[in-house]
């Protein structure tokens, strides 16, 4: 990250930005006060030191409350959005003042279909692990800053990232309990015909890596849904609303359950399948090293 070449100046009031922002949000000092927890006398001191620190006022009075004057609200502009940026940034670093987090990242979808139902057995292991997912977006770097390991579907190929290819997956078809019951005794593709089918966005075309010309051909095949993500993909199949193509990765929690029924006339297909990373410098704890071994264990991966 670039530092900027000019710092803020060393007596930049920053007790004061936060009382302004404070009283600004609620239009009263005492409410501000309330909210910092400090005396009502103790926040119009660091408003004042503020306004004399900038020459403006900041604020005018308005009956029992304050009102923002044309300075403050340019103030307000940039140091509510400074105040926030900051705090979010003392917050992202919070799990490293503590030795008994492990940060993970990996996508949504395997956070929710694979991760999460095993995270019991890891922390079975350390019962004092606070496991941190993040799993908003697909991580493409590894600086032991913002995570400790990487589960994607692309591989990071760097000098300074451990890099092993981890799980295999491949696309099955998958139904509730009961539909799956009728369909049964239905060879592939005819049950396309008795069956509605779920789509994923992202693959318009059903069960696109396997026999999409045979699913072409069914007539009358029926499209119940399609969904952005693979697991309301899951949670649509799983209350009845018809067959879906997942990933058998995400889909495994489900069918031990229960809640899924594997239809094995359906020809299954390869998928792309999972990498694990993590970097070559020193772990940041030794709970590092006890997440690798576990996700590489063969009670984890089976």
């Amino acid at each position: 990250m670039k530092i900027p070449d000019t710092l803020p100046r060393a007596d930049l009031p920053f007790a004061g930005l936060v009382a302004f922002v404070a009283a600004a949000r609620h239009g009263s000092v005492s409410r501000a006060a309330e909210d910092l927890a400090l005396t009502q006398s103790a926040v119009s001191q660091r408003i004042l030191k503020l306004e004399a620190h900038v020459g403006q006022r900041l604020f005018l009075r308005q009956g029992h409350g304050v009102k923002l004057t044309g300075a403050g609200e340019l103030l307000l502009q940039t140091a509510a959005d400074t105040l926030a940026r900051l705090q979010a940034g003392l917050e992202r670093i919070e799990p490293y003042r503590s030795k008994a987090s492990l940060l993970i990242g990996c996508p949504n979808d395997i956070a929710q279909g694979w991760l999460l139902p095993r995270l019991g057995e890891l922390r079975a292991l350390h019962p004092g692990l606070e496991v941190w997912l993040l799993s908003d977006r697909e991580l493409t770097d590894i600086d032991r800053i913002d995570v400790d390991l990487v589960i994607s579907r692309r591989p990071l190929r760097r000098t300074d990232v451990e890099c092993i290819p981890w799980l295999t997956d491949r696309s099955i078809a998958v139904a509730g309990p009961r539909t799956a019951e009728r369909l049964a005794a239905l060879p592939w593709p005819r049950l396309l015909a008795k069956a509605p089918v779920l789509l994923l966005e992202s693959e318009p075309e059903w069960a696109g890596r396997l026999a999409s010309a045979a699913a072409k051909a069914v007539k009358g095949q029926q499209r119940a849904a399609t969904v952005h993500d693979e697991n309301l993909l899951l949670e649509a199949a799983a209350l009845e609303h018809g067959v879906a193509c997942v990933s058998a990765l995400l889909a495994g929690h489900a069918l031990r359950a229960g809640r899924l029924v594997h239809l094995p006339q359906v020809p299954d297909a390869p998928r792309p399948g999972l990498w694990l990373m993590r970097s070559r410098l020193t772990a940041r704890t030794p709970l590092v090293d006890l997440g690798w071994r576990w996700l590489q264990s063969p009670g984890t991966v089976q």
